[in-house]
């Protein structure tokens, strides 16, 4: 089944996964599997500059190892499968090509500090397996969580969003009622959520003050709805007057909405009970929660996996803060007060070698 293949190959070779994506490191160079309702497809980071230069030679190997040949995907080269039954076997090859073309993946750069040296492989901005250092990506992590634990953040730009987010889902909506005369459940339901998600991509803050915000931009946006819903059958009444005239009409538009004809219309009354939901579920998943955000960040975490044979001992299971292990390995925490962060690499005088992405 086309379902199991993502599966398959997370379980043959013992990869890391969280369920939507996995990551593999093949002669130290990272790989990210993802998942898409079971299928799989293989990206290989290679920068921007680099992918029309290396595409060609994995095409060649490709072809000659009888798999579907890559194509460039942004700044990534990505492998899929002819067929689930041959994906386990075909992702093996696709390991041995990257192995015997190792050489053109020079990539040792951290994308949090651009430096080289790298220690070990992670998911960077949840859609990317890059080398980076450890420090770097638990610096970067443990920032990320003060900021989320303390509500930083901004409550201009997350409004903004929310509201552009806000006039989007009431033009849709509309839209679909007036030009297409019909409901779409999904899109009543999804619609405080979307503002929500609309304040986070803002940067609103995280905690109840955000919370706040976003549920209110919501009851606002329905009520803007009901409104155009209100100025629309003021039209139909009476099209002497143009859309705008009736919309300026504020009290006469009021009393519409709030009449019993409005409101004991039955598509008035399923709108009006999918829009509850909607905050509802709004409220529940509450993408502005700190719990929520801490769990965005810290998702990253199981990713973490040494570009060398030995074990950096790093994984999800690190609690926030925790740097004895760290310490231990020549990592120095950096403090509030500090403006550096010193870092010493462990495995400076490691030889490299092929890290087969198997748990330990």
């Amino acid at each position: 089944m086309a379902a199991a293949t993502f599966g398959n190959i997370v379980n043959s070779y013992g990869l890391k996964s969280n369920g939507m994506n996995a990551i593999d490191v093949v002669s130290g160079i990272p790989v990210r599997i993802s998942n898409y309702k079971g299928n799989a497809t293989v990206y290989v980071y290679c920068g921007k500059d680099n992918v029309s230069d290396i595409l060609p030679h994995l095409q060649t190997a490709a072809d000659s190892a009888g798999i579907r040949k890559p194509t460039a995907a942004g700044e990534a080269i990505s492998f899929n499968f002819k067929s689930a039954r041959l994906a386990v076997d075909h992702y093996g090859k696709i390991r041995d090509i990257l192995i015997a073309n190792a050489g053109l993946f020079n990539l040792d750069k951290c994308p949090y500090c651009f430096m080289g040296n790298c220690d070990v492989a992670g998911m960077y901005q949840s859609n990317s397996a890059r080398r980076m250092h450890r420090q770097c990506y638990l610096n970067m992590r443990n920032s990320s969580m003060e900021m989320v634990s303390s509500g930083q953040g901004n409550y201009l730009t997350g409004i903004l969003v929310a509201l552009l987010f806000a006039i989007g889902m009431i033009a849709l909506g509309s839209l679909c009622v007036i030009g297409g005369r019909m409901i779409f459940y999904i899109l009543y339901l999804g619609f405080p959520l979307a503002i929500a998600s609309g304040f986070r991509i803002g940067k609103g803050p995280y905690g109840a003050k955000g919370t706040f915000c976003h549920m209110t931009i919501s009851v606002l946006a329905i009520f803007g709805y009901f409104y155009v819903m209100g100025v629309y059958w003021a039209y139909e009444t009476n099209p002497k007057l143009n859309i705008i005239e009736h919309a300026m009409n504020f009290n006469k538009i009021w009393n519409i909405i709030t009449s019993p004809v409005f409101m004991k219309n039955k598509d008035m009354i399923l709108q009006t009970v999918l829009l509850v939901v909607g905050l509802l579920i709004a409220l529940a998943a509450n993408p502005t929660s700190r719990k929520s955000g801490q769990k965005n960040i810290s998702q990253n975490d199981v990713f973490i996996t040494p570009l060398v044979t030995p074990n950096t001992g790093f994984s999800g299971n690190d609690t926030y803060h925790a740097f004895e292990y760290q310490q231990s390995q020549g990592y120095t925490d950096q403090t509030a007060s500090d403006s550096q962060t010193t870092w010493v690499d462990p495995y400076a005088n490691a030889g490299s070698g092929d890290n087969e992405g198997k748990s330990e």
